[in-house]
């Protein structure tokens, strides 16, 4: 019988490469901001982008080097939620 706990390491990569690819979308959307603004909070929130993005390229390192716990899939999500909410507060049109 197939359970879930077969394609978690599938599903742990898939959320992560998703996240690191998102925080890189919004890396270089807050970054064309700042750009055209040069606004010192816009820079922040580019510099906070950019910290995401590391932190997943460093999780997606240690994923691919070394089986991780569960707790990767939650994160990648979790982070995903973050970085979404995060670039509709600060840059929606109100």
């Amino acid at each position: 019988m197939v359970s879930i706990a077969d394609f978690l390491p599938e599903l742990q990569s898939g959320a992560l490469a998703l996240a690191t690819v998102l925080s890189l979308v919004m890396v270089t959307v807050s970054a064309l901001s700042y750009r055209r603004a040069r606004e010192a909070r816009v820079l922040l929130i580019s510099l906070a982008f950019g910290f995401f993005f590391v932190k997943n390229l460093l999780l997606s390192y240690l994923v691919f080097m070394a089986l991780l716990e569960n707790i990767l899939l939650y994160s990648a999500a979790f982070d995903s939620a973050i970085l979404l909410s995060f670039y509709i507060a600060l840059f929606r049109r109100r």
